[in-house]
C-alpha cells in the first residue's frame, strides 16, 4: 500500500472534494484520482462515493478513514521527528501566530530559521486565536503563541508576557463622547456607554471586556461585532465606534499617524497574557526545538527594544505547565 495513495485519501475525505483537497496538497486533481482509484483497487472495494459537488464516504470508507487517519498522523510524526537524530535540523516546522503578533514576531523568526536553519522549512500559519486553537487541536502546528492556556494535557504551556489594553478611537468620538478633550484614562463603567467595536466570542478580547463588565454589574455598549482587525481600523476612522485593543503593531501605527488616539485603563485588569505552546509529542525534535528557541529570543528582544509596547516578560510564571 502507497503511503501518497492513503495520504491523497485522508486529504479527500476531510476536503470533501477533490479540488478542496488539490488546493491544499498543492497537486494535479487528476493525480488525486488516480491515487484514490488505486487505493480502492487494491483494496477492493469503493472508498468514495463522487458525486456532482464533491465526494462522501462509502461505509467502508468511513471505517477505513479512522485507521488511516491514525497511520497518516503516525507517519508524517514519523518523519519530522527523524531530525532529532541528525546533527542539523532537517523537516518542516508549523509556526502559529495570532494576527495581532505576527507582524512583529514571524518577519525576525522567518530571517533568523532561513539564515541558520537552512534545511528547516519555517512555515507560518497567521490567523484570529481560534484559528490558532484549531491548528493546535488538529496538531496541524508545531509551536504557537496564544492567549488561551487551556489546551489540556498534550501541550506544554509558558506563559510568556502580559500586554495592558487600551481603548483607541478617533479623537472627534471621544470628546464627543467624554464631552471634554481626550481623558487621561477610561474606566470600566466607560464601557457600557461608549460605542464599542469588538471581535466575536471566543475571541480574547470580547470574552475579557465580558466579564470584567460583568464584574462590575455593567453590560458593554457593543454596536458592532467583526474578527477583522482592519475593518475595525477602518471603522474606527470613519469616527463609527471605539474598539479595546493592545499597542503592538498596527494601532501603534495607528496611533502615531494620529489617525486614532489610545487611552488607558484605569484598572489593572485590562490586559491579556500571551502564552508560548508546544506539542508535547514533538518533544525532542531537534528543527523544532531549535525554532522553539529562536522564537523565544526574537520574543525576548523585541521586549528588550522597546519594539513592543509596554509588554513585559512573565518571569515568574516562567515554568512550563503540566
Amino acid at each position: 500500500m502507497v503511503f501518497e495513495d492513503l495520504k491523497t485519501f485522508v486529504a479527500v475525505a476531510r476536503n470533501g472534494s477533490f479540488a478542496r483537497a488539490a488546493a491544499d496538497l498543492c497537486v494535479a486533481q487528476s493525480a488525486l484520482s488516480k491515487r484514490v482509484r488505486r487505493l480502492e483497487t487494491r483494496l477492493g472495494t469503493a472508498l468514495l462515493e463522487r458525486r456532482a459537488r464533491g465526494v462522501v464516504l462509502t461505509a467502508v470508507g468511513q471505517a477505513f478513514l479512522v485507521r488511516a487517519q491514525r497511520l497518516v498522523d503516525e507517519l508524517l510524526d514519523l518523519e519530522r521527528n527523524l531530525s532529532s537524530f541528525v546533527q542539523l535540523p532537517t523537516g518542516k516546522v508549523c509556526v502559529a501566530l495570532p494576527q495581532r503578533t505576527c507582524g512583529l514576531l514571524a518577519p525576525p523568526v522567518i530571517e533568523r530559521c532561513r539564515r541558520e536553519l537552512p534545511l528547516v522549512d519555517v512555515q507560518v500559519l497567521e490567523g484570529t486565536n481560534a484559528n490558532v486553537h484549531g491548528w493546535l487541536m488538529r496538531g496541524e502546528a508545531d509551536l504557537a503563541m496564544t492567549y488561551n492556556a487551556d489546551l489540556g494535557a498534550g501541550f506544554s504551556v509558558e506563559p510568556f508576557l502580559v500586554e495592558p489594553l487600551y481603548l483607541f478611537a478617533s479623537a472627534d468620538v471621544v470628546e464627543a463622547q467624554f464631552g471634554r478633550p481626550v481623558p487621561e484614562c477610561c474606566a470600566l463603567a466607560d464601557l457600557a456607554t461608549l460605542p464599542l467595536i469588538l471581535p466575536r466570542k471566543p475571541d480574547v478580547v470580547r470574552v475579557l471586556i465580558d466579564r470584567l463588565a460583568a464584574g462590575q454589574g455593567l453590560r458593554p455598549n457593543i454596536i458592532y461585532e467583526t474578527d477583522g482587525i482592519n475593518v475595525i481600523y477602518g471603522l474606527l476612522k470613519r469616527g463609527m465606534g471605539v474598539t479595546v485593543f493592545s499597542r503592538s503593531t498596527t494601532w501603534s501605527e495607528a496611533v502615531e499617524s494620529e489617525h486614532v488616539v489610545a487611552i488607558p485603563f484605569a484598572s489593572p485588569l485590562v490586559n491579556w497574557k500571551m502564552y508560548l505552546v508546544r506539542a508535547r509529542k514533538n518533544s525532542g525534535a531537534a528543527a523544532i526545538d531549535r525554532v522553539n528557541e529562536i522564537v523565544k529570543q526574537e520574543l525576548e528582544l523585541l521586549l528588550d527594544n522597546g519594539s513592543w509596547p509596554n509588554a513585559r516578560r512573565i518571569v515568574s510564571e516562567a515554568a512550563s505547565r503540566p
